[in-house]
């Protein structure tokens, strides 16, 4: 048996090869997904903190006084005590980059854990000592002087010490660590003089880091927490990837399932007097059935390897852009037993799983019957199987609705939703065709016609060919209308909230520097500053989220509507926002009460974009707060010449400088990169759906090459035969985008409706070309089946017996 599938396969491999490359392309994916993963728990593994625990603050505004230090050294089971001051610092190359990701920029004081490997440790303000990696990334020795980025301010420094740091995993995952000595981190980093960040303990003899954290648990007070490394090194964001990763691999597969299924359903179809003629000397239905299913075990142990050695390639491209290999170099395991048995499961697995129906159908067919070709399904079984379509729908339907209360129903009734789509595509395919049955005619006259009817000759192999394609379609359109819709609220709140020409701001985990302000308002171009300096105001269980800004200038940026008071006394007292005056019944006079007492002076209206609920003058700061926004009026006309003298003022590549219409579009655009990185995992699904086209293009190109010749002996020339198939493969390829654009409009509506206040954006541009991508793909997918079609000698396809 195994050799008559060997045969098998061998004698129509042309068929097999898509299906083939569909299920290849899904264990690659699957397999180097996991590769990754195992890739990045070895990161992981090699990276382990040399301490047990750690005792930190709860709110991270909370310093760890020099006592607590003290009071941990006589703890049973203490080992080591190390205080640490620990925070960002950032290092600029030799070009004036930064170095590395910014979220994995560290900087703390240096202690006797860190193991010079050349010069010596800091000992002024002055000196640092960075790893050994990031020295070998920068060509930085000992001696050279360079910038760092503390506290929002780049500051001249020399490298005094280059250092291991083989248990700090931001150095493995591609960062950097800055050391400073103690007196500086401390004055850099801590809340407060003579306090730390936190406090790193390692264990006594004959102690466990359990028994150590409960033992410091007992003597620390509410203000602090003892975490074990155990906790702390638990994987993180890169396990999530891996496991979206492998969500969007099952996506491709269930697409790959579409494609065998059509595929051994067609073969079985066109290969009927072949099993007939088993049946008839004497095989049994199981021998058929086993035949064809051995045809796809070998399918899928091909596929199967192919897949685990593209997987292998995967697993490289994905540590290179995912921080995994910007780190010093991890090497890549390639033959994990998980991701082997998962490759074989999931390659052989879905292969069979979709050859199962097919084979069944083949082997139940009985030898006369058999002799029969082309027999169309019965309409008692597409009744069926549209009933069974509608209740799903319905109920999928009802889900996704649903969600709008309770959105955890969302993911249970978007998949039912598709689900019940995928059955009832057929129905679709017989609607979509009726209605272009006229609107074809006029446009290809009986060229149209022939190809509307040769679409709905099968409506059962037009409804699953366009199922592969309908699935990659409607998740694109699910994350792209939520993309959208909140990609276009930040951009209005970002156009309405303030009047600035200039803004400034931080890059992600980066602080703008307390004087900032003050350098950007000694150009010669400034008009008017603003900084927004966070204040939080607390009275009992209340909080007033406020900000600190230039009281003499505030007015230039704002458009407040004040319904009582004025802003001309902000320096004496506080705004506070309509809302929160008539929630506390405040007025003009009344004294805000808690760690900031001042005297209402106006009361106002802010536009939508504006966020604080209080406004301060920025001498109510907090002593040192950095400021999250800087604004700046420029004189008329010197917008971008003053942009450029801020750039080179500041010299400070964390600090971003944008326009007003560059922050808008800044703002607008900043979730582009998460869709297009979906866009890229979901591409496979959509090309999967593409060969699904092809194929089933293909191989009914085969079976109906007698029909070819007739129409060829009546008088279509080949290019008209190509226009047919054509047209064909559009129909297929816009049946699967409309119902699948349909479905993901419908489920991305409701994700953004169940958030409540983000308004429904539908993104008509991105969703019109989905559909001429769409019509592009059935264009190509036709190509050459209509040129192996139109070659064809008359003579011979008119006495083939393939129709």
């Amino acid at each position: 048996m195994f050799r008559m599938a060997i045969r098998s396969i061998l004698a129509v491999k042309v068929r097999f090869l898509l299906p083939l490359v569909a299920v290849t392309l899904g264990v690659a994916f699957v397999s180097g997904s996991l590769l990754y993963g195992a890739s990045v728990q070895a990161t992981l593994d090699r990276t382990q903190p040399d301490f047990a625990v750690q005792v930190s603050p709860r709110v991270i505004t909370t310093p760890v006084p020099a006592s607590l230090v003290s009071q941990l050294r006589g703890v049973p089971g203490v080992g080591e005590v190390r205080p640490v001051a620990e925070g960002r610092a950032f290092i600029l190359d030799k070009n004036g980059s930064l170095v590395g990701p910014p979220v994995l920029a560290g900087g703390v004081n240096y202690d006797g854990h860190h193991r010079l490997v050349g010069g010596q440790e800091p000992a002024s303000s002055d000196q640092i000592a960075i790893d050994d990696w990031t020295a070998k990334r920068t060509g930085y020795q000992v001696g050279d002087q360079f910038r760092v980025v503390v506290g929002g301010t780049a500051r001249q420094v020399r490298l005094v010490g280059i250092f291991t740091a083989p248990d700090d995993a931001r150095v493995a995952q591609g960062g950097t660590l800055t050391a400073f000595d103690e007196a500086t981190a401390r004055n850099l980093f801590a809340k407060s003089p003579d306090s730390y960040t936190a406090v790193n303990l390692t264990t006594a003899p004959g102690t466990s880091e359990g028994t150590l954290a409960a033992n410091v648990s007992a003597v620390l007070s509410r203000d602090f927490v003892a975490d074990t490394a155990t906790e702390m090194t638990k994987p993180g964001s890169d396990n999530k990837l891996t496991e979206i990763l492998l969500v969007f691999a099952g996506v491709a597969l269930f697409a790959s399932v579409f494609l065998v299924a059509n595929t051994f359903t067609m073969l079985s179809a066109a290969r009927a007097r072949e099993h007939a003629l088993l049946r008839a000397v004497g095989a049994e239905r199981r021998y058929v059935l086993r035949m064809v299913l051995t045809e796809a075990v070998v399918l899928g142990v091909v596929a199967t390897v192919l897949g685990y050695l593209l997987g292998i390639g995967g697993a490289a491209l994905l540590s290179s852009l995912f921080s995994v290999t910007d780190g010093p170099p991890v090497e890549l395991r390639v033959f994990g037993v998980g991701p082997v048995l998962a490759a074989l499961g999931v390659g052989v697995g879905v292969t069979v799983l979709a050859a199962y129906v097919p084979a069944r159908r083949a082997g139940s067919i009985p030898p006369i019957a058999a002799l029969r070709t082309g027999l169309p399904p019965s309409g008692k079984s597409l009744r069926r199987r549209n009933i069974t379509g509608l209740v799903v729908t319905g109920l999928g339907a009802l889900a996704t609705v649903a969600g709008l209360s309770t959105q955890d129903l969302i993911y249970f009734g978007a998949p039912l939703l598709l689900i019940g789509l995928i059955i009832l595509t057929p129905l679709f395919g017989v609607w979509l065709t009726a209605l272009l049955r006229r609107p074809m005619t006029r446009l290809a006259g009986v060229r149209g016609t022939l190809a509307v009817e040769n679409t709905r000759r099968n409506p059962r192999r037009t409804g699953v060919t366009a199922s592969a394609l309908m699935i990659g379609l409607s998740i694109c359109a699910a994350v792209t209308v939520p993309i959208a819709s909140v990609a276009a609220q930040d951009a209005q709140r970002a156009d309405t909230g303030d009047r600035a020409d200039i803004r400034v701001t931080g890059i992600d985990f980066a602080e703008i520097g307390p004087d900032t302000a003050a350098q950007i308002a000694q150009l010669p171009d400034v008009a008017a500053v603003t900084p927004y300096v966070p204040v939080n105001i607390q009275f009992g269980r209340d909080w007033l989220n406020a900000a600190g800004v230039n009281a003499a200038t505030i007015g230039d940026f704002l458009s407040l509507h004040v319904q009582a008071g004025s802003l001309d006394r902000l320096a004496d007292g506080i705004a506070v926002s309509s809302t929160e005056a008539n929630r506390h019944n405040w007025t003009v006079g009344s004294v805000v009460p808690g760690n900031l007492p001042l005297p209402v002076v106006a009361i106002f209206d802010a536009p939508d974009g504006f966020r604080y609920e209080a406004l301060v003058d920025q001498s109510r700061a907090p002593a040192g707060e950095s400021p999250s926004t800087i604004l700046v009026r420029a004189a008329p006309g010197k917008t971008d010449s003053l942009k450029a003298d801020i750039q080179r003022t500041l010299d400070n590549p964390t600090l971003v400088v944008r326009t007003r219409a560059e922050y808008v579009e800044a703002a607008g655009g900043e979730l582009d990169t998460v869709l297009n990185v979906l866009y890229a995992l979901l591409s496979i699904s959509v090309l999967i759906g593409a060969l699904a086209v092809v194929n089933t293009m293909t191989m009914s190109t085969m079976e109906r090459i007698r029909e070819i010749g007739l129409l060829r002996a009546v008088g279509l020339a080949r290019r008209q035969v190509g226009t047919i198939l054509r047209l064909e493969s559009v129909i297929i390829a816009v049946l699967g985008a409309v119902a699948g654009l349909v479905a993901g409009c419908v489920v991305g509506a409701v994700a953004v409706r169940s958030q409540g206040g983000i308004p429904i954006v539908m993104p008509w541009d991105r969703l019109g070309l989905f559909v001429v991508v769409t019509a592009a793909i059935g264009i190509l997918a036709a190509l050459w089946p209509a040129w192996k079609a139109a070659r064809i000698p008359i003579l011979q396809a008119v006495h083939t017996d393939t129709d």
